[in-house]
């Protein structure tokens, strides 16, 4: 039987710049373009708390406790 597993990586926020840039993010999510995968709203520096690739595209993810919940069941229940 083969079983699907998830990976959860974790960036330090020190880290969490390098990474938007690396991702190709950084400089859209500072000039405010782009808007959180399950609420929609602007993004910010301030607010982000995830990010989650689907569909070969990499997401991101506010810190309201509802795009949180969103979020980990799309990816844990995909």
């Amino acid at each position: 039987m083969v079983k699907a597993t998830n990976i959860v990586k974790a960036i330090h926020n020190s880290d969490l710049g390098r990474v938007l840039k690396k991702l190709g993010l950084y400089e859209r999510l500072v000039r405010g373009e782009l808007r959180y995968a399950i609420c929609g709203y602007p993004s910010t520096l301030e607010n982000l708390s995830g990010l989650y690739e689907e569909n070969g595209e990499v997401k991101i993810v506010c810190n309201r406790i509802e795009c949180l919940v969103g979020a980990t069941e799309r990816v844990f229940l995909a």
